[in-house]
C-alpha cells in the first residue's frame, strides 16, 4: 500500500526547502556584494582616469523658448529622480496657489533622461516659464581627501552615496553653482511636496521683512537610526569655541542639540536668500562640516545642518516661519 502524504505534511515540507532556498540566496548575494565591494571598486578606481567635474558644464534648458519669465531675481526649484506623471499636478498647484502671478520661474533638476513627451507635456500644462538642468554631474563630487570605495557608508538609499550626495548638493554645492549667480531668493520644493491652500508672494514677504530663510516644520533626527549623528555636535560646539563666535540664536543651539537627537527644519519646502549662505562666515562653517565627511559617513542631513547654520549665524526676525503664516502644505501625501 503505498504511502500519501497529507498536504499539510507538505506544505512544511515544501516551506523549510523554500526558507533554505532564500537562505541560502541571500548569502550568495551578500558574498557578492562583498567582493565586489572590496576588489571590484578600487579596481576600477585604480584603472580609470579620474576628473574633477567641473560645475561651469552645468547649463540651463528651456524646451519652450518662446515663454519666458517676468521675474530673474527668484527661482523655484524641484528636483526629482526621474520624471512622474504625479509631478504634473503637483506643479499646477503653484500656478494655482502660488500668489505671484506666475511670475517666478520654475526649475527641474533632473539626474535622468527627459523624454520628449514629458518636456511637452510639462511646457503645455504650466504656465509660468519653465526650465531643466541635468545635475547629475553633482553626484560625481565629492570632498577632498575622500575615498568614496574604501569608506563604508552607514545609509543606503538609491545606491552607496547617492543621497548623502543629494544632501551634500542641498548645503554646499547650490551655493557655489556659477548659473545661479543672479538669483536673489530660491524656493525649494521637493518631487512629493503638495501646496494645498492660496500662498502669499513669499518672495516679496521675505524682502519686506528682509529675511534670509522661509522655515518649515521643526522635526528631529535620532541618533539610534543614524549612528554618528550626535558627533555633529561636538563638530558645532568645538568650530563655535575655535571662532569666538556669538551665536545669534544662542536657545535655538541650546534646544536644538538633545542626548541622542538633534533638531532640523524639514526642509522639503524651504526658501533662501542665496547672499546669506554666500557670506564668508558662512561659508567657512558649510567648508569645515564638509571636510570632516560626516555628511557621507553619518548621513548628516541638510535639514539639520540648515538649523544649526540658521541658529549660529541668522537672528530670528531674519527666519520666518510657514505655520505663522498659515500656509498649507503636505510632504508625501
Amino acid at each position: 500500500m503505498r504511502y500519501k502524504m497529507k498536504p499539510l505534511r507538505i506544505l512544511v515540507i515544501l516551506s523549510r526547502k523554500s526558507k533554505k532556498f532564500y537562505l541560502k540566496l541571500t548569502l550568495a548575494i551578500t558574498l557578492i556584494y562583498m567582493i565586489f565591494d572590496k576588489y571590484y571598486c578600487p579596481f576600477l578606481d585604480a584603472i580609470t582616469t579620474k576628473s574633477i567635474p567641473d560645475l561651469n558644464e552645468l547649463k540651463i534648458y528651456k524646451y519652450d523658448t518662446f515663454r519666458s519669465s517676468t521675474s530673474n531675481r527668484d527661482l523655484i526649484v524641484i528636483m526629482t529622480p526621474k520624471f512622474s506623471s504625479y509631478l504634473i499636478p503637483r506643479l499646477e498647484q503653484l500656478d494655482i496657489r502660488l500668489a505671484d502671478n506666475f511670475a517666478t520661474p520654475l526649475l527641474i533638476m533632473h539626474n535622468h533622461h527627459l523624454h520628449e513627451n514629458d518636456l511637452i507635456c510639462i511646457n503645455k500644462t504650466i504656465k509660468r516659464e519653465v526650465m531643466f538642468l541635468d545635475i547629475s554631474i553633482a553626484f560625481n563630487l565629492f570632498p577632498s581627501n575622500f575615498d568614496s570605495c574604501r569608506t563604508r557608508s552607514s545609509w543606503w538609499r538609491r545606491g552607496k552615496w547617492n543621497y548623502q550626495l543629494m544632501i551634500r548638493f542641498w548645503f554646499k554645492i547650490l551655493f557655489e553653482l556659477p548659473l545661479f549667480k543672479h538669483y536673489e531668493y530660491i524656493m525649494r520644493l521637493d518631487d512629493d511636496s503638495q501646496i494645498l491652500g492660496p500662498w502669499i508672494n513669499v518672495f516679496h514677504e521675505m524682502r519686506t521683512k528682509k529675511a534670509v530663510y522661509f522655515a518649515n516644520d521643526q522635526d528631529v533626527d535620532l541618533e539610534k537610526s543614524l549612528p554618528g549623528l550626535m558627533k555633529l555636535q561636538y563638530t558645532a560646539f568645538k568650530y563655535i569655541i575655535l571662532n569666538n563666535i556669538t551665536v545669534k540664536q544662542p536657545e535655538m543651539i541650546r534646544d536644538g542639540f538633545g542626548e541622542d537627537y538633534i533638531r532640523n527644519y524639514f526642509n522639503n519646502f524651504e526658501v533662501m536668500r542665496m547672499e546669506f549662505f554666500r557670506r564668508p562666515n558662512v561659508r567657512q562653517w558649510i567648508d569645515e562640516v564638509d571636510h570632516t565627511h560626516g555628511i557621507l559617513k553619518y548621513r548628516w542631513g541638510d535639514a539639520t545642518l540648515r538649523y544649526i547654520t540658521l541658529a549660529i549665524f541668522a537672528t530670528s526676525n531674519e527666519v520666518l516661519h510657514r505655520q505663522d503664516y498659515n500656509l498649507s502644505y503636505c510632504h508625501k501625501c
